[in-house]
């Protein structure tokens, strides 16, 4: 075998590099959320609107169950979609977005490891830190209504950690592919905004989908919006299963798709352009 063949053998592929980056990537990621630690408990913080809608609904709902959800229902949905939001919940778009815009996306350009990967990893590094700000919200909610705790049947619970774990993947993903919007657009995070709008209305955020209208609710549980947050919510509380869950997964495969050719093409155009 000759020299040559023999160093593209042991030329390592994107994946083996990834794998051996993983853990510094990690430590990174970390030391980085600390560095960071009172912005992110701000961000959690502003991420807590399920307790608004929580009180609000619990007010409309006292003088009997609205489409079957009563005191104690909507205090369980919003319980759980709290916990689920600061499980799921990213900024990748509006820091692609900034990079893109003030050039600094270059330098990063030149390491052997994408940069969405490093902000993927920041963003799982932050969801220990968003549960500790969360436990004392979730204990005085306890104490002001104990019957939101309540116990679901095992298996709801082991696909409710299945649906978490595709939620954010589909909320990631899709705040990537807006932040690639900024390749070709100036106004990327007002297209962003719009989608905002209507992703806290079809996704569960502030109204459940049992409470939208029946062929509203019927299209808006198969679309992304749901895909990223309510499904795990309605799993755990029994109001959906398996094949929403499905659809979640469907959802992962076609966003991971559209990303990786949405990026492929913003680099040149990024390149192109001189940046």
């Amino acid at each position: 075998m000759t020299d040559a063949g023999a160093g593209a053998r042991e030329t390592p592929s994107g994946a083996g590099i990834l794998w051996r980056a993983m853990p510094t990537l990690w430590r990174v990621a970390v030391a980085g959320i600390v560095a960071y630690r009172a912005e992110m408990v701000i961000w959690i913080l502003s991420a807590t609107l399920p307790l608004v809608m929580l009180a609000l609904w619990d007010a409309a709902s006292a003088a009997g169950p609205l489409a079957g959800f009563g005191q104690a229902d909507f205090a369980r949905y919003f319980t759980v979609t709290m916990v689920v939001r600061q499980l799921t919940g990213s900024w990748v778009v509006w820091e692609l977005n900034y990079m893109v815009r003030s050039g600094s996306l270059s330098p990063q350009l030149l390491r052997p490891v994408n940069p969405l990967v490093y902000n993927f990893f920041e963003t799982l590094a932050a969801i220990p830190w968003r549960m500790i700000v969360l436990v004392p919200l979730l204990a005085g909610l306890v104490v002001w209504r104990p019957d939101i705790v309540f116990a679901p049947e095992g298996w709801r619970v082991c696909v409710f950690l299945v649906s978490v774990a595709l939620a954010f993947a589909v909320a990631w993903l899709v705040q990537a592919i807006f932040g690639m919007l900024a390749f070709w657009f100036e106004e990327a995070m007002g297209v962003f905004s719009v989608h905002f709008a209507l992703w806290s209305f079809f996704s569960g955020y502030i109204v459940p989908m049992a409470l939208l209208p029946g062929w509203i609710s019927g299209v808006a549980r198969w679309l992304p919006f749901y895909a990223s947050l309510g499904v795990p919510v309605d799993v755990l509380i029994g109001r959906a299963g398996l094949p929403e869950v499905a659809a979640q997964a469907g959802w992962v495969v076609i966003l991971a798709l559209a990303g990786r050719i949405m990026w492929a093409r913003g680099i040149r155009r990024y390149g192109a352009v001189g940046a």
